[in-house]
């Protein structure tokens, strides 16, 4: 198809993150030139959560915290910088290898371990900005406060984190990147609002976790074993007295010595600083860490009835696409994937559809579409869950979609899953599995030499 204008002209990216770039590299690589195309990043540099920084200490969720308008608590101290700190840590690697998560064409330097670094990550964040063309605006330090559709318009509202000045800039279109790792959850289990009343600070989340060494000494207790709560409390063990609560005591695959595992928490109680389950409990608790995930939300964007729970994001045609309007869409809301390879599955299908290349079904058949989606995978996070091979056919069926189409080229080619990428892919949770014995056999032999904690090495 050969098309002289863009279907739609200006177009505003929420969010500098690796997905968000992604978008806009894809944007920028079609053959129709658009108007604008703006990145709005709130902190002072691109990244997303791989930009590491800001006091995590000067913030404190709300407890519980079990809906998408739940706010943190801020102290007056923060600057800029604090109040959006990134949710890493310290000593922070990837749980997938750099082969499988890299951008198309963009590969980490040969130096680079298997599982890199926080910094080794931000570092090919940074490189791969560099390969976006020019004409793509990135904006730093701009906050995003509203988001509101007026008549053909989208209305951007934006504020200056520095110099607080607000103004409103119009859009054709806008891609939603703000990434989904802002507002924590944290189940509401009889006792623990009560507990952070008496005792606050004591009670966190995995997002407010910066290193091991703050804990020395500590009795902790860890809420969930999933990734961050596998890795966070290894990371205490060598240093904090651990426990670790777990939805299934049989279904833990790593075991580590220096962790006593226990049940789900039934009641908390501040008195004796105690967790209770079935017949059992633990007292003296210094500090509750929750690695239990967080919730969607788009704080910007109230005109829209996008979240009920902040477990789905509601009425999206291919994960991506508002469907009463797909003026607007969606990138990096899935869970358990690779994520930037599918940021540029995704930012490929959306550029040639907001160039005009690509037309979208009718309204109908985008709602018949995603309430077959709703009705094979099950609504709340289950529908975002595309765990593997889930994720590697999601890319499958995106590109497939271009190609029918007779696009692949000229645009944004997103990383082929040929049988050796995909073979990597399937061994994802073996090969980390090997890490982390590695990692916990590393930190019971710090916790005998009294060293500190560090990454093992190969």
């Amino acid at each position: 198809m050969t098309i002289s204008q863009p279907l739609y002209n200006r177009i505003a990216i929420i969010g500098g993150g690796p997905s968000g770039l992604a978008v806009a590299k894809a944007l920028a690589l079609e053959t129709v030139k658009f108007d604008c195309v703006d990145v709005f990043e709130r902190r002072d540099n691109i990244g997303g959560v791989w930009y590491h920084g800001g006091n995590k200490a000067l913030t404190r969720p709300t407890i519980p915290s079990t809906s998408p308008v739940d706010e943190e608590i801020v102290s007056t101290e923060a600057t800029v910088y604090d109040r959006f700190f990134s949710p890493i840590y310290e000593h922070m690697e990837t749980n997938i290898t750099s082969k499988i998560m890299e951008y198309n064409g963009i590969e980490f330097p040969s130096n680079v371990p298997k599982y890199p670094t926080r910094e080794q990550v931000e570092y090919y964040i940074q490189k791969y900005a560099t390969t976006i063309p020019d004409e793509v605006n990135i904006r730093l330090n701009a906050d995003v406060q509203r988001v509101e559709k007026i008549g053909d318009t989208w209305v951007v509202q934006i504020e200056d984190t520095i110099s607080h000045i607000i103004q409103e800039i119009k859009y054709d279109a806008i891609v939603v990147a703000n990434g989904h790792f802002n507002v924590p959850y944290i189940p509401d289990v009889p006792g623990l609002k009560e507990w952070n009343g008496v005792l606050p600070g004591s009670i966190l989340h995995s997002k407010y976790y910066e290193s091991p060494k703050q804990y020395r000494k500590k009795r902790v207790l860890v809420v969930g074993n999933s990734a961050s709560g596998v890795d966070i409390s290894t990371q205490l063990s060598a240093y904090a007295e651990v426990f670790v609560s777990v939805k299934d005591l049989d279904k833990i695959q790593l075991r580590n010595d220096l962790i006593k595992y226990i049940g789900l928490i039934e009641k908390y109680d501040h008195v004796n600083r105690s967790a209770s389950m079935n017949d059992e409990m633990i007292t003296d608790i210094d500090v509750v860490i929750f690695c239990t995930g967080y919730l969607y939300t788009f704080p910007f964007l109230k005109s829209i009835n996008l979240i009920t729970d902040g477990f789905q994001v509601n009425n999206l045609y291919k994960q991506m696409f508002y469907i009463d309007d797909p003026s607007i869409s969606f990138v990096a809301l899935l869970r358990n994937v690779v994520p930037m390879p599918i940021s540029e599955s995704q930012g490929a299908v959306i550029a040639r559809v907001y160039s005009g290349r690509l037309v979208l079904p009718s309204k109908h058949d985008m709602k018949q579409d995603y309430y077959s989606e709703l009705a094979l995978k099950g609504s709340g996070s289950d529908f975002h869950n595309f765990a593997f091979p889930k994720d590697v056919n999601y890319c499958h069926h995106l590109q497939q979609i271009i190609d029918d189409n007779n696009l692949t080229q000229p645009g944004l080619l997103a990383p082929v899953w040929d049988d050796e990428r995909t073979y990597h892919r399937s061994q994802t949770k073996v090969e980390k599995s090997k890490r982390l014995e590695k990692l916990v056999q590393h930190v019971q032999r710090l916790r005998e030499t009294g060293e500190e904690f560090s990454l093992p090495d190969y």
